[in-house]
C-alpha cells in the first residue's frame, strides 16, 4: 500500500470511529457530568470487567486493571457510589471482600449505547452481501490483530 493510500484509509477509518464516538457520547452524556477522567475510566473498566465477573469485580482486580493502589481504587469507588454510578456489595464468594459493579443508571446508559452501535452496525451489514460481510469481518479481524501485535498491547 502506498503512503497516500494508507493515509486515505486511516483518515476514513478515524472519521467513522469519531462519528460513532460522537453518537455514543450523546447516549451517555449524563454520565459525563461532574466526573473526572479517571472516574470515567474506572466506570468503563468496571463495565468491561463485569463481563468476566458478572457478580462484581474485586477491588484488587479493579486496582490492578487501572494500575493504581487498592486504597486509591477504594477511594474512587466510594466517590462513584456516592454519585450512584457504581455499587459496592459483599462478594458472594468471600464475605470479607467487596464486589464492585455498575449501578442501574450506569448499566442502562452503557446498554443504550451498545444498542445504538448494534443498530448502526446492523444497518450497515444489511446493505452488504454475505460475501462482503465475511470479507469485511475477516479484514477487520486481521487489522485489529495487526494493530495489537505491533502496538505492544494485548486485548
Amino acid at each position: 500500500m502506498k503512503s497516500e493510500e494508507a493515509t486515505t484509509f486511516w483518515r476514513q477509518f478515524f472519521a467513522a470511529a469519531d462519528r460513532m464516538r460522537e453518537i455514543g457520547s450523546s447516549d451517555y452524556e449524563q454520565l459525563l457530568v461532574n466526573m473526572t477522567f479517571n472516574q470515567l475510566r474506572m466506570i468503563k473498566i468496571v463495565y468491561l470487567l463485569n463481563r468476566e465477573f458478572p457478580e462484581g469485580v474485586t477491588l484488587k482486580v479493579l486496582a490492578e486493571s487501572l494500575s493504581i493502589t487498592p486504597a486509591a481504587a477504594s477511594e474512587m469507588v466510594d466517590a462513584l457510589v456516592r454519585k450512584d454510578m457504581l455499587r459496592r456489595d459483599h462478594n458472594p464468594q468471600d464475605r470479607r471482600a467487596v464486589a464492585i459493579s455498575l449501578a442501574p443508571t450506569s448499566r442502562r446508559k452503557f446498554q443504550e449505547c451498545e444498542q445504538t452501535f448494534d443498530r448502526l452496525t446492523a444497518g450497515f451489514f444489511a446493505e452488504l452481501s454475505q460475501a462482503e460481510k465475511e470479507a469485511f469481518e475477516a479484514t477487520m479481524t486481521k487489522f485489529r490483530e495487526y494493530i495489537f501485535a505491533h502496538c505492544g498491547k494485548e486485548e
